[in-house]
């Protein structure tokens, strides 16, 4: 009896020396699968880019003859063929939009590559998941009540006067100076599907500050699946549940001199992290479950962890791929190397 209770405590040892052991095992191959995930969508943007000669749109919307505009798909749809999945894809009717019934498919498929398996908010069910979401830098663009379309905004629904003349989304020519800069800040962007309301990307070969210190797509465990809404899920374009945004870096919306403060880029809510405990879209944010930051890709494809305490003017020269031209004005931003992240 003694030797069994000896045997007994020796095999309780080994266990609890083993399981811990075991736990962190697991927790570093599904750290990995994350990272591979990230690499993989990555690689289908830079495809896409290549056979297009642009990287997709952050989410499409698509209009009717009387131009109301409907969700059509995001860029993890029309990313489809290039990560393997060309028979989800072929299923679907992109002529009409996302509601539409003959595309009921994407309200309940299921993409492994779109899901971090660190991600503790994915669906059980394992449907319309999504953890990653692409660089939509300062902003989106929406219709105002004035009736201006394609209006930069920040996320709080602000319109943005880019070049600090004191006029924003007045629909005056003006005010592409104002859109010019918007295009500058951010890598995707809205667009609208079935009409040129809105036509505006970027290719790879646009970056200018160099692809392997621009930031591409990380994670965002508030994106995707919302146990709240059936509808929503790795095809919406809504650009709070598409895109990550980094905070507006100019008070009231106003970037003329002494207004732009870059360390407003990561604090507060825009903070990367800041979301990881709020409701389900509505922090389009860098936000993840792994202590301490977020798993970035670059335009160039490799991936680093970036700190959650990263500073913030770094941080928003990082999200612009063409920082470089916003030199000599008011936005002007800080030189970025390796060595600063």
């Amino acid at each position: 009896m003694i030797e069994l209770i000896v045997v007994m405590g020796l095999i309780a040892m080994l266990a609890a020396l083993t399981l811990p052991a075991v736990g962190k095992a697991r927790q570093a191959a599904r750290r990995t699968q994350c990272i591979n995930n990230l690499r993989n969508i990555a690689f289908g943007l830079t495809q896409f880019d290549q056979s297009h000669n642009r990287l997709p749109a952050s989410g499409n919307y698509w209009h009717n003859e009387k131009l109301n505009s409907r969700r059509h798909v995001s860029w993890a749809v029309t990313l489809l063929p290039y990560i393997g999945e060309q028979t989800l894809f072929d299923h679907l009717d992109l002529s009409l939009p996302l509601d539409d019934p003959a595309n009921e498919a994407l309200t309940e498929a299921y993409v492994p590559i779109y899901v971090c398996p660190v991600d503790l908010s994915r669906s059980k069910e394992r449907t319309r998941d999504l953890s990653y979401v692409v660089n939509a830098g300062v902003g989106f663009t929406t219709r105002l009540r004035n009736g201006v379309r394609d209006c930069p905004i920040d996320t709080r629904w602000t319109p943005l006067d880019l070049d600090g003349d004191g006029s924003a989304c007045s629909g005056d020519p003006a005010d592409d100076e104002d859109r010019k800069r918007f295009k500058m800040m951010g890598l995707f962007f809205l667009e609208t599907w079935n009409t040129d309301i809105t036509k505006r990307h970027h290719s790879i070969a646009d970056i200018k500050d160099g692809t392997s210190q621009t930031f591409m797509v990380t994670e965002n465990v508030r994106a995707g699946f919302d146990p709240n809404d059936a509808s929503v899920g790795f095809a919406d374009p809504t650009p709070y549940r598409s895109s990550f945004f980094i905070g507006n870096p100019c008070l009231s919306a106003t970037c003329r001199d002494g207004n732009v403060d870059y360390q407003r880029c990561n604090a507060g809510d825009f903070r990367i992290n800041s979301g990881v405990g709020e409701a389900e879209g509505s922090s389009p944010v860098p936000n993840s479950f792994h202590e301490g930051g977020v798993y970035m890709a670059y335009a160039d494809g490799h991936v680093t962890f970036l700190s959650e305490s990263i500073d913030g003017a770094v941080y928003a020269a990082m999200a612009s791929p063409q920082g470089l031209m916003l030199a000599d004005s008011p936005l002007e931003q800080v030189i970025v190397s390796g060595e600063e992240l």
